[in-house]
């Protein structure tokens, strides 16, 4: 008030924490990893290296906005013999194939409308290595229609052996144009109701 500002204090008079993203690949928040960061900072009278790798352990399941902390790793508070912490915040980069929804992973797909019809077998690439899911739709897919994989997305972290569903949709693609003796045998075989 009165035109001054409080300089905002942090506990024990540290600096507000340095704060990095951390950009983890769907692979690796659905398998765990260990990010190793090199990181510089100042100190005035801390006896310490200038620069310092960061082991980050990406647990399996984390999502984005899970936040690691190191505490004391930053710069020096001035003259202080403290240090701010240091706090890289896990960020999710796009995949190709699949979006994540909370523990699910997404997937969608283009087929063919005789595929729609008649059932068909499709293979995804898993997020684990070397690993290639199988999948096998006997329905008949209509534009509404979604296939539930139970346990093939993403582990839940807070439940060791959880994980979430791998969830398909799809796109049926008309053929661009059929012969009529073609159309003839379709009102044959097809039912109108």
């Amino acid at each position: 008030m009165g035109g001054q500002q409080q300089q905002q204090q942090t506990p024990q008079g540290q600096k507000r924490p340095a704060t990095f993203d951390l950009h983890c690949s769907l692979e690796d928040l659905h398998n765990g990893t260990t990010k190793k960061l090199k990181i510089s900072r100042k100190s005035a009278t801390l006896n310490r290296d200038k620069e310092h790798v960061l082991e980050v352990p990406v647990k399996p399941g984390w999502k984005a906005g899970t936040k690691v902390t190191f505490p004391g790793e930053g710069d020096e508070a001035g003259q202080s013999g403290t240090a701010q912490d240091v706090v890289f915040v896990i960020r999710e980069k796009k995949h190709p194939i699949y979006t994540r929804e909370g523990p699910n992973l997404l997937h969608h797909r283009k087929i063919p409308l005789v595929d729609a019809l008649t059932g068909f077998k499709f293979e995804l690439p898993a997020l684990e290595p070397d690993k290639t899911l199988r999948i096998s739709v006997n329905d008949m897919v209509t534009p509404t229609y979604t296939k539930v994989v139970k346990g093939k997305g993403m582990p839940i972290s807070k439940e060791p052996g959880a994980r979430g569903d791998l969830i398909v949709t799809f796109d049926i693609e008309y053929p661009k144009g059929i012969s009529e003796e073609a159309k003839q045998k379709l009102k044959e075989i097809l039912p109108r109701s």
